[in-house]
Order: structure tokens, then C-alpha cells, then sequence
């Protein structure tokens, strides 16, 4: 299993996960230093990539980046994790890249919450990519969702309900303060 980040950057600044400004670089694998390090990798017996970043739609070629992926010879499963911010654009461009699996960060069902835990994100934009990923027919859609104490703890159950209605599987990640 390879975990390969295709970007630092990220259209989030979740308060868990982000300093409040990017300082990052521009110095990004090409795509064919990624084929090249998974095709090292499947030689060496990895069978799954999961490309996640920063936020991975960030990247103009991930369809590409994951198409190739898919094509080394050796690799059975490509997932993906997102924000699901891009998503409901870019999901069937991705499955048919590929992609097999996508883990969607979505931390509150509360806009309010939402856009304060993401640092400004939109949560409507959010399921309508959890939406556009079940339409596209993945086999498998995971909600990622960072437990913070007091703030959004109280929405683990209604989380789970809404995820199982989809067919989603939901997934709790307990916040490490560091």
C-alpha cells in the first residue's frame, strides 16, 4: 500500500490540520516521477495507491496522475482522499481514470460548523460531490470525519445516518492536539 501526496496545497485551513497561510512550494513531483515511484513500488510488491495531498484536485493533471497509476502494471486499486470540494466536477473524469475509492472529508452536516472547522469551506459544495462520487459509481465512498471535542461530537450519529442512507461507510478520526 503506497500513500503518495500529490500536492501540499489545499483550498481548506481546517483548524486540525492547517496553518492559517500556505507557505508551500512549488516543487511537485511531474507525473512521470509519480508513474516512475509507482511502478518502483508495484516491483516491489504494493498493489494500492492512494493519492491524497494537501487537496489532490488541486492538481490540473490528477485524472492523468491517476490514469497512469491505474496502468502500472502491478497496481489493482487506486483510491483517493479529497475535501469533496471539486468533486462533483471532477468525479466521473476520475473514475473513468480509474480510481476506485474515494475517502471524502466531511466533518459536520452543520454549515455553520462545517465552514468554521474547514476555515471557510462549503459544505453544500462538499455533498454535492459526495452525490456526484455515488452517481459515478466508485466501489467503495468513505465519509472522513475529525472529531473535535465541543464542537461538532454531538453530530456522530446523525454523520452515520446520513452516510448510511447513501450506502457510504462513515469513519470518525479523533483530533490529536499537537
Amino acid at each position: 500500500y503506497l500513500r503518495l501526496s500529490v500536492t501540499d496545497r489545499c483550498n481548506f485551513r481546517c483548524t486540525y490540520c492547517s496553518p492559517a497561510t500556505w507557505g508551500g512550494t512549488s516543487e511537485l513531483l511531474t507525473r512521470q516521477e509519480i508513474a516512475r515511484l509507482t511502478g518502483i513500488f508495484a516491483r516491489m510488491g504494493v498493489s494500492r495507491v492512494r493519492l491524497t495531498g494537501g487537496e489532490p484536485l488541486y492538481r490540473k493533471d490528477l485524472t492523468a496522475i491517476a490514469e497512469g497509476v491505474r496502468a502500472t502494471e502491478g497496481i489493482r486499486q487506486v483510491a483517493l482522499t479529497t475535501n469533496g470540494f471539486f468533486l462533483a466536477k471532477a468525479a466521473p473524469a476520475l473514475r473513468a481514470a480509474g480510481v476506485d475509492q474515494l475517502n471524502i472529508s466531511v466533518d459536520s452536516l452543520d454549515p455553520a460548523i462545517f465552514e468554521r472547522l474547514s476555515g471557510g469551506g462549503s459544505l453544500a459544495e462538499v455533498l454535492a460531490g459526495v452525490e456526484a462520487a455515488l452517481a459515478a459509481g466508485f466501489s467503495a465512498v468513505k465519509l472522513n470525519t475529525v472529531v473535535v471535542r465541543g464542537v461538532n461530537e454531538h453530530e456522530l450519529v446523525p454523520i452515520a445516518r446520513w452516510a448510511w442512507e447513501r450506502g457510504v461507510v462513515p469513519r470518525y478520526i479523533e483530533c490529536m492536539p499537537f
